[in-house]
């Protein structure tokens, strides 16, 4: 954090639109500021024309109060834009904008060394009066300006020019400026101000933590002009712990005036270590005294050492687990990030109390702000350079050096900064990328380094010089879910999507094989990205900066369809799917061995490239309750009781057997483990406790074993296994369905099974059949969607679009089903009103027939939830009345599924219900219209 310091008994009077820095809680104040917030003169330069026409030395005709952004202020153009790719501006602009402000600077200043300082902005140049001071192109810290030769004491003119143009920022679709995400807006947010401090004076001071040696290395970069030999330094520190302030002793030391002075201070007495459990806050003031003249500076940072042990990650030498959050500057209301801390604090404990200790910025760095917020919460950070893309040239190399040394020297003081990435999904020739984070290690060791978040999706080895790994797979010769590191992946990158689309489900699954083929810590790279179908109410959440006209169109596609009194079931159904899918995702990660952690995409809404509603919250950080938080935490913790079995569909003529394994990655050890099975009436069938268990932390104890003879069940069922650790009041829970054996294929006198309406079919139907339809794949391929048993995989419609161009299969986009458990077709067929893993065989076997051209008020038995984007109507399960007779067809082949035993059950479910009172369509078809429907 930069602090600022007012000079010692200096009275002075400037222009009344200014404001002075009152004195500051340092011992001393040494510094002067000018705050330059409030009304500045405005313009924009559409036609890039005012450096020609010299519009520095101009008034310019409108106003603008700073800091904002235009679209803040309205300025620009008013954006008729409805695209559905991501959230629209109210207003746009793009191209270069001018400000300027006239400033009364004090004797005071004279004779000082003066900073024009722009805490966040875009590309940039400077006048004084009609005297060009300089540019920066620095997008992610803050750009400063030595204008002490330009701002003599009276009256000036200071004009600034701030272009977002594109042209000047080649780096890629990065969120640091794009419109999916925060907007490439125009403006100056944050602090603007101009500083006043000594000729001689420090301009940057670090510090360097050695928690082996309870002590701490500073660094002081001092400009001395005057070319002085000798001056003394006060070291001032303080302690903040719990609420409370301690003065620490002060050092007091004679230098020599070199550019770079090394210091170094004892805090063996006064130790305190800084993590996600505790936070104190140290702060250091150097205060450099040359004779008459004197400047200080202060910094706050942290006594903590985040490091590499094998293939995991320390903290302080406890082995930690990264439970991750990516975070896209998704502020729906400003579309920039939060400038203050409170607002930073408000985001990042909300995501505290979801179990994320970690935060990864796509292809952008925060700002100051979020740094002392997470340094308050107790949250790892790991920022990253504004890179997306292939990085070919080297000015494009250079400017990028630039930002990251910019950020290390900004923010790496802070506890919280572990890590440090050069961008996302990197491709080409890496050799430009290695040398800058060689260099940038060279320049703070204090971060973690890795070359990049997911280069080659994937398949690419971490070059010698990354500390950390980072990626959706590990690199292997070519796609084999043996090396994944997340359930699910885009078709277009994986065949069916990967493992949870591909696979038996279980709780066995982990990535110990890809953890093995990498030697330093993996981290799974955006795990997750289950979309769910939105709750059209948010809409009117968005009173900012953006509207959220994606979601408008979605919901008059939805509408069209008839279908609109369905969005909140769409939505609770399609949540209650992707946070179980989510809970299957953290625990594979948490349940291998040695992996270092994951990062969720995400666990709030990504509402751009394409609208992408991935989150269990929404775009603002509020819940969508499809999950509660205790349930979340049951999967996200530091302590995490995992039960691991092979299949969750079994006979009453098995044995269910399990090992609980519990994950502790916290401060302290675990014990008292208790389990029990219950039975859908909440009777209890078995438990077990174990009194005398004590679970160390830093990894996986294999704790116990379950094991519970299912004879004694004879009828359909659901059991739930609850697992608790009493340290700490961890809890865990899983269900497993058991069916009575059935030896034979369901079969009855009353119904007729077909798989196809032949005109036998047909006319027995009409004279009063009962009749099974089964439709064979084939004849409905071009009027069904083929099952997809996880929710789809981010946004549809963009990897449609990619999987197209990549000729590569597109996926059938779907979202779950919606059903009502207490409909007679599930008697026999335990069910919840969304997926559950009982329904991975069924979906897998099916293909959902599209019913859009029945009535608008068709509601089929078992729906297939479609994706936003095409709103399909589609009938996994559903009847109709044709003639005399009664029709149900089941769209997923049951008859191949007989040696599943949730197949042949859910087949036995539906002649039950055939069979009985409860069977009587309502919905009448026509023989032509079905015959359409069916493709015959």
């Amino acid at each position: 954090m930069r602090f600022t310091f007012v000079l010692l008994a200096l009275v002075f009077s400037i222009h009344s639109s200014f404001s002075q820095n009152k004195k500051t809680n340092d011992s001393q104040s040494y510094r002067e500021r000018i705050e330059l917030s409030g009304e500045w003169q405005f313009v924009l330069d559409t036609a890039n024309a005012g450096v020609k026409q010299k519009w520095f030395s101009k008034n310019l005709p409108e106003a603008i109060k700073l800091p904002q952004t235009t679209d803040e202020a309205h300025k620009g153009f008013l954006n008729k834009d409805t695209s559905t790719m991501h959230l629209n501006r109210v207003y746009r602009y793009e191209g270069a904008a001018w400000y300027r402000k006239k400033v009364t600077i004090p004797k005071s200043f004279g004779n000082h060394y003066v900073e024009l300082f722009l805490e966040r902005t875009k590309s940039s140049m400077i006048w004084v009066d009609d005297q060009l001071v300089g540019n920066s192109t620095l997008l992610q810290s803050a750009q400063s300006f030595d204008v002490s030769k330009y701002l003599t004491p009276g009256e000036h003119f200071i004009t600034i020019r701030i272009d977002n143009s594109l042209k000047l920022t080649p780096y890629g679709n990065v969120h640091i400026y794009s419109d999916d995400t925060q907007t490439n807006w125009n403006g100056i947010i944050g602090k603007l101000y101009l500083e006043a401090s000594a000729k001689t004076h420090i301009t940057e001071l670090q510090v360097f933590p050695h928690i082996e040696n309870k002590s701490f290395t500073i660094k002081l970069e001092i400009d001395n002009p005057s070319g002085l030999k000798n001056a003394t330094v006060d070291l001032l520190v303080e302690k903040q712990k719990d609420g409370k302030v301690q003065q620490l002793k002060t050092v007091k030391q004679t230098i020599k005036l070199d550019n770079v002075v090394e210091l170094s201070y004892d805090v063996s007495q006064d130790l305190d270590l800084w993590d996600e459990y505790q936070q104190p806050i140290y702060k250091l003031t150097a205060i450099v005294s040359t004779g008459k003249s004197k400047d200080a500076q202060s910094v706050r940072f942290g006594m903590r050492k985040f490091a590499v042990k094998g293939t995991q990650f320390t903290i302080n030498d406890r082995t930690t687990f990264l439970r991750g959050k990516h975070e896209a500057c998704v502020f729906p209301l400003t579309g920039h990030p939060p400038m203050d801390v409170e607002g930073w604090l408000h985001v990042l404990k909300i995501a505290k109390s979801y179990g994320i200790n970690h935060y990864r910025f796509h292809s952008y760095c925060p700002p100051e702000a979020a740094f002392t917020a997470a340094d308050q919460v107790g949250i790892y950070l790991q920022p990253e350079l504004p890179f997306w893309g292939e990085l070919n040239t080297d000015s494009l190399a250079t400017m990028l050096l630039e930002e990251g040394k910019a950020m290390l020297k900004s923010y790496a003081n802070h506890p919280s900064f572990v890590m440090f990435s050069h961008g996302n999904e990197l491709g080409g020739n890496l050799d430009k990328v290695q040398k800058n984070i060689e260099t940038l290690k060279a320049y703070d060791s204090r971060p973690l380094y890795t070359e990049g978040s997911n280069i080659y999706i994937g398949y690419h080895e971490p070059a010698s010089m990354s500390d950390f790994y980072l990626g959706a797979r590990t690199p292997s010769a070519g796609d084999t879910t043996l090396t994944h590191t997340r359930l699910t992946h885009a078709f277009v990158d994986s065949r069916d999507g990967g493992i949870l689309n591909t696979q038996l489900p279980s709780t066995n699954v982990n990535f110990d094989y890809a953890v093995s083929k990498i030697k330093i810590p993996v981290v799974s790279h955006e795990i997750g990205q289950y979309q769910i179908y939105p709750d059209f109410n948010e809409i009117k959440k968005y009173t900012g900066v953006l509207e959220a006209r994606n979601l408008m169109v979605f919901r008059d596609r939805l509408k069209k369809a008839g279908m609109l009194d369905q969005d909140l079931a769409f939505q609770k159904a399609s949540g209650a799917w992707s946070a179980l899918c989510y809970k299957a995702e953290m625990e594979a990660a948490i349940r291998t061995k040695g992996f270092g952690g994951f990062q969720l995409l995400d666990l709030q809404d990504f509402p751009g490239q394409g609208t992408a509603l991935v989150g269990i919250l929404d775009a603002f950080m509020d819940s969508k309750n499809v999950i509660s938080k205790q349930d979340w935490l049951n999967s996200c913790n530091d302590v995490v009781v995992l039960l691991e079995f092979p299949k969750y569909c079994y006979t009453n003529k098995e044995t269910f057997t399990a090992d609980i394994v519990v994950a502790n990655y916290s401060n302290k050890s675990v014990n008292d483990l208790h389990w029990q099975i219950k039975n859908s009436s909440g009777v209890v069938l078995k438990e077990g406790i174990l009194n005398d268990l004590k679970i160390d932390v830093g990894g996986l104890t294999n704790a116990a074993n379950v094991s519970f003879l299912l004879s004694e069940i004879t009828k359909p069922e659901r059991l739930t296994i609850n697992l608790s650790v009493k340290n700490g009041h961890y809890t865990n829970s899983y269900p497993i369905w058991v069916y009575p054996e059935l030896k034979t294929i369901p079969v009855s006198e009353n119904v007729t099974v077909v798989n196809r309406l032949t005109d036998e079919a047909m006319t027995k139907l009409k004279a009063g059949a009962k009749m099974l339809l089964f439709p064979q794949t084939a004849d409905v391929k071009k009027n069904s969607v083929a099952g997809l048993f996880p929710p789809e995989f981010w946004n549809w419609g963009m990897f449609k679009g990619i999987s197209e161009w990549a000729k590569k299969p597109v996926s059938p986009g779907t979202l779950g089903i919606l059903a009502d458990p207490q409909h007679p077709i599930f008697k026999s067929f335990p069910t919840d009103s969304h997926t559950n893993w009982q329904w991975f065989s069924i979906i897998k076997a099916s293909n959902a027939l599209i019913l859009d051209d029945l009535n608008k008020n068709y509601r089929p038995i078992v729906q297939v939830i479609d994706n936003l984007e095409r709103n399909h109507k589609l009938g996994l399960v559903f009847e109709f009345k044709v003639g005399d007779g009664k029709l149900l067809v089941c769209m997923s082949q049951l008859p191949e599924l007989l040696k599943n035993p949730e197949g042949l059950q859910f087949y036995q479910s539906l002649i039950n219900y055939m069979n009985s009172a409860d069977f009587y369509p309502k919905y009448e078809i026509q023989t032509v219209e079905l015959s359409k429907l069916l493709g015959i």
